[in-house]
C-alpha cells in the first residue's frame, strides 16, 4: 500500500495488490484522524493543548471572580460599605467568565462518536460528523 499526499490536502491511499486491480482512497486528514481515534491512537492536537491551557486560566480566573464577588458582599451586607457597583460587575464578570469555560471545555469535549447499531449498505459503520 502505498500513502501519497495530494496537492489538494487530501491523503491517497493505494493497494495495487488485489485481484481486481488497484483500490484507491482519498481521505481528509480530519478523516485519517477520526479513524486513528476510532482505532485507539491518540492524535497530538496543539489546538486542544492551547485549549486546555485556557480553560485552566480561565477557570482560575472564574475562581477568583467568584472569591470576590463574596468578598464584596461581606463588605455590601456586614461592613455596609457602598460597593454595590463593584458588586454588580464583579457577579457579571463571574457569570461571563463560566460561560465562556463552559464554551472551551464545550470545544474540547469529543465530536464524534460511532454508532455501533447503524450499518449502512455496505456494512460499514456510519460515523456521524
Amino acid at each position: 500500500m502505498t500513502i501519497e499526499a495530494l496537492s489538494n490536502g487530501l491523503l491517497r491511499l493505494e493497494d495495487e495488490t488485489l485481484m481486481d486491480g488497484a483500490a484507491v482512497i482519498d481521505l481528509h486528514p480530519t478523516q485519517v484522524q477520526t479513524l486513528a481515534i476510532l482505532a485507539g491512537f491518540t492524535m497530538p492536537d496543539k489546538g486542544r493543548k492551547a485549549l486546555e491551557r485556557i480553560a485552566s486560566r480561565l477557570g482560575a480566573l472564574h475562581e477568583r471572580t467568584k472569591a470576590l464577588e463574596g468578598m464584596l458582599c461581606t463588605a455590601v451586607v456586614e461592613d455596609g460599605i457602598g460597593v454595590a457597583p463593584e458588586l454588580t460587575a464583579a457577579e457579571f464578570i463571574a457569570e461571563n467568565l463560566g460561560e465562556v469555560l463552559r464554551d472551551v471545555q464545550d470545544l474540547m469535549a469529543p465530536v464524534t462518536e460511532p454508532d455501533p447499531d447503524h450499518q449502512n449498505q455496505g456494512g460499514q459503520l456510519l460515523i456521524p460528523m
